[in-house]
């Protein structure tokens, strides 16, 4: 029992040493590629250069952490005013500009899907839908099945959910429904196979709707700040739904390969567990309805924009824009209550939502918005231009998908985003290049991050089961790493024409 026990610890005692190792040359690294830049005789103007060096030290401490990443978000804009790296008139124009993605109305989106799913939590609105899933014959028939409906339940509740809740709502069930499976044997394949498809499940269903992951924000919010772009929320669903959908039949594909035929009865453990909920309370049901509401506002202002109703468009978009729709949808969480004396969510509830991804969310875009306006981006793509002679969209959809995705396996999803968005849309202004399709790539491929426990936060969840060795999640993630740039490539090749861009 005490091996079993050190096992399960070793995994996160070593992933503990890389995150202090790593820390500290952040701590190093940081502030010395800061002075390099700041000193280094560069072709650049004066701000562009003090913001060059600005942005290298919070890269590398988005990188290592050796504070939190929601601080050096605050920090950045903060040394980027101190470093005389902000153009504006006056000291105040300075000031609202280095902290203008902190009240970015993209935001606003944000915040109201996080108090719908924190009311999903809190209800079990969320565990009620992966009980009803994994009821279904279809899903527990086999380990295999019950491999794949866990693997549907984590794409579709992360759509709607942050992607580190989905994981970790999900493995206290996936263990329960492994442990029958077991029957009584050790930890096997099966449970590998698992544990893989959770996080990654995870990870794909984040891109399938705005408000799935912190760097579709970033990303559309710095495509919406060209002239004449708009990217609806039936739009980007067309692309993530559709990119995910085939990404989740290659994971299912290759992670129930060689799994046993036979199995326990899986499907009677999700009835007994689904049993023991009883019947929608009033809270589920108002949690519901204000879910419904969201995504019924989001749908309709899709439709009308794919429809060509400029009328209703023009009034939706002036009265009741994406940010506006999830505030209004959420606030009927706050009013109707779902018991005597109690709001079906409390500000106390609310109040736990993670407001370290928001600051982190603001701080990319500011940061994004001064590279653009020091002209730091311009210089780098026209650089990135010349240095890689892109000349065709597919080669630039290529480049920025892989640049994502490499850089998503060592850093921050959202930083990676904050870097990368607003210099591939550079690249492709100075290649005359449609800017949208490279930028739709970028924003993916930040995304996948499949290899290491550090590369996602639902990784290092599961790596901390115990139950995946990292020799096998760096193998398999390579594999849907590859598999992931394909279709990010593919499919955004093959969609860009029918949706518009």
């Amino acid at each position: 029992m005490n091996d079993v026990a050190g096992d399960a610890q070793r995994p996160e005692a070593d992933a503990a040493r890389f995150d202090r190792m790593r820390a500290r040359i952040a701590l190093v690294l940081g502030p010395a590629l800061f002075l390099l830049l700041w000193f280094l005789p560069l072709p650049l103007p004066d701000p562009a250069q003090r913001l060059a060096a600005v942005m290298a030290l919070v890269v590398v401490f988005w990188i290592g952490e050796p504070v939190p990443v929601a601080v050096t978000a605050l920090l950045a804009p903060c040394l980027a005013l101190l470093a005389g790296a902000v153009p504006a008139g006056s000291a105040g124009g300075a000031v609202r500009a280095a902290f203008s993605g902190f009240g970015d109305p993209i935001l606003m989106l944000f915040v109201g899907g996080f108090f719908i799913a924190e009311a999903m939590t809190v209800h079990g609105v969320d565990r009620r839908l992966a009980m009803s899933i994994l009821s279904l014959r279809a899903f527990s028939a086999s380990p295999a099945r019950m491999v794949v409906g866990l693997g549907l339940c984590s794409w579709v509740l992360s759509m709607w959910m942050s992607n580190t809740a989905t994981t970790a709502l999900l493995i206290p069930i996936a263990i329960g429904m492994l442990r029958v499976a077991r029957a009584g044997a050790p930890p096997g394949r099966l449970d590998t196979s698992v544990m893989l498809m959770l996080p990654f499940a995870s990870t794909v269903g984040g891109l399938a709707t705005p408000v799935g992951t912190a760097p579709n924000i970033i990303g559309i919010g710095q495509m919406e700040k060209l002239p004449g772009v708009d990217i609806g929320f039936l739009t980007w669903m067309g692309y993530g739904v559709s990119i995910g959908a085939l990404m989740i039949v290659a994971l299912a594909i290759l992670l129930t390969r060689g799994l046993p035929a036979a199995a326990a009865d899986l499907r009677g453990h999700a009835v007994a567990e689904r049993s023991r909920m009883g019947g929608w309370s009033r809270g589920e049901r108002v949690t519901v309805l204000a879910f419904s509401l969201a995504v019924g506002g989001w749908v309709f202002t899709g439709l009308a924009q794919a429809a060509g109703w400029k009328e209703i468009q023009a009034f939706m978009s002036a009265r009741l824009p994406e940010g506006a729709i999830a505030l209004l949808a959420a606030s009927v969480l706050f009013m109707i209550p779902s018991a005597r004396g109690r709001r079906t969510l409390t500000w106390g509830e609310a109040a736990r939502i993670d407001w370290g991804t928001l600051l982190l969310l603001g701080g990319g875009l500011s940061m994004g918005e001064l590279m653009k306006s020091t002209g730091l981006s311009d210089a780098v793509g026209r650089g990135a231009v010349s240095a890689l002679g892109v000349e065709s969209s597919l080669a630039l959809i290529a480049l920025s998908a892989g640049l994502g995705i490499l850089l998503s396996e060592i850093t921050s999803n959202t930083a990676t985003a904050t870097m990368l968005v607003p210099v591939v849309i550079s690249i492709a202004g100075g290649a005359g290049i449609d800017p949208i399709p490279p930028a739709l790539a970028a924003t993916f491929g930040c995304s996948f991050g499949f290899m290491l426990p550090i590369s996602t936060p639902p990784n290092a969840i599961a790596y901390g089961t115990g139950l995946i060795p990292i020799a096998t999640m760096a193998r398999k993630g390579v594999v849907f790493d590859l598999i992931g740039f394909v279709l990010i490539v593919v499919g955004i090749r093959v969609l860009s024409p029918i949706l518009g861009h």
